[in-house]
């Protein structure tokens, strides 16, 4: 496969997602570093409204915050539903263009399987009644569950994907590839600055539940594996064939009408993990540095539940029409390991990166400079 120019690559991405869903039923969009899939998510926002009354209101649970949450969830309107894809490199790599086709079908694949259809009291009630005493007190994990929910999605629709469009597992394999070339210069960069990671049981079980739930097979992924399996024997075994091993399957075969599924089983596996003490909540509870609540989308803006981003675990504010009650969840930058940003006038890189508190979206980062060759 020849190497491609930019401006050349730039013109299939419209055309790779028209493959999936056919001809002037998404427009597509390139800008920018990263991929997300502007549309109606009703399931989304119905969880960023479950979430709002829990910060709000404490852990009671009444039909009243859930029938309100399905109501401001079905009135839920977007203008300009879209895909954005990330720019390309000036040249590319058949890596990259493979990688990059991979993303063109992610964001397809989340139109085509994830939820936007309206939804009913009695669909969401039943379930989320049944998995609330799991958990004594969830206000301190909603942000794991929103983060878990994302994960079980991509591999429910890239799944689904794969299995339905034939061609597609080869980009799709090299789009998990670079993400692990990614996530292991992070690691490297951390471990030759001296800094380890505060949870990486916690990383370990995330990673290993994502990898083995996407099932691709690669030398990349083989050795992501064995790297699990040395830096938390405990946590590698707890997914491969522990308690979480049931959850994994369940995530695997998670059907095409199961449009829900993924956010009952993040709340059962959250359950597990603070059952057993894996994830921690995060002590802040905000202060005059906690950013605002507020705000609305623009460049820089975390997605909203308007937007799918691949691996993500981000919310902001539900969108509705003007009578819909308005979220607090925070607005701010959700970070990954790899990612770089200016820091006091100096370019850092992000060696490890925390799941995001629920209440202030605040994250345990741990960064250091960029150190150009």
């Amino acid at each position: 496969m020849p190497n491609y120019y930019e401006s050349e690559w730039s013109r299939t991405h419209q055309a790779a997602v028209d493959a999936v869903l056919g001809g002037d039923t998404r427009k597509v969009r390139v800008a920018g570093t990263g991929f997300s899939n502007r549309d109606r998510w009703t399931a989304r926002v119905l969880w960023a409204c479950i979430v709002q009354s829990v910060k709000t209101y404490g852990n009671a649970l009444s039909r009243w915050t859930v029938e309100d949450a399905v109501r401001q969830a079905n009135r839920t309107q977007v203008d300009d539903p879209h895909i954005l894809v990330a720019e390309t490199p000036k040249e590319l790599t058949p890596r990259d263009q493979r990688a990059s086709l991979g993303g063109d079908y992610h964001e397809a694949w989340h139109t085509e399987f994830s939820c936007r259809r309206n939804l009913s009291f009695d669909e969401v009630w039943s379930p989320l009644v049944e998995r609330w005493n799991l958990v004594a007190d969830w206000s301190p994990y909603m942000g794991a569950v929103l983060h878990w929910s994302n994960l079980i999605e991509d591999i429910r629709i890239e799944r689904l994907g794969c299995r339905k469009y034939p061609g597609t597992p080869s980009k799709m394999r090299d789009l998990q590839d670079l993400i692990l070339d990614m996530e292991a210069k992070g690691r490297e960069a951390a471990e030759h600055r001296g800094l380890k990671a505060a949870n990486d049981d916690l990383s370990v079980i995330m990673g290993a539940f994502r990898d083995l739930g996407l099932g691709y097979k690669s030398i990349k992924q083989q050795i992501a594996l064995s790297d699990y399996r040395e830096r938390s024997p405990e946590g590698f075994a707890l997914v491969e064939s522990g308690v979480l091993r049931p959850m994994l399957d369940r995530a695997i075969n998670m059907s095409a009408k199961d449009d829900l599924g993924s956010f009952w089983l993040a709340m059962e596996v959250v359950a597990v993990l603070v059952n057993l003490q894996i994830d921690k909540a995060s002590e802040d509870e905000g202060g005059e540095n906690s950013p605002s609540p507020e705000g609305g989308e623009g460049e820089g803006d975390v997605p909203s539940p308007e937007e799918f981003a691949p691996n993500q675990g981000e919310e902001d504010e539900p969108s509705g029409d003007a009578k819909a009650k308005p979220s607090n969840l925070p607005n701010v930058p959700i970070f990954r390991v790899g990612d770089r940003a200016w820091f006091n006038g100096v370019i850092v890189e992000v060696t490890h990166a925390g799941l995001p508190d629920p209440t202030t979206g605040e994250q345990e980062l741990q960064f250091a400079p960029v150190i150009e060759d």
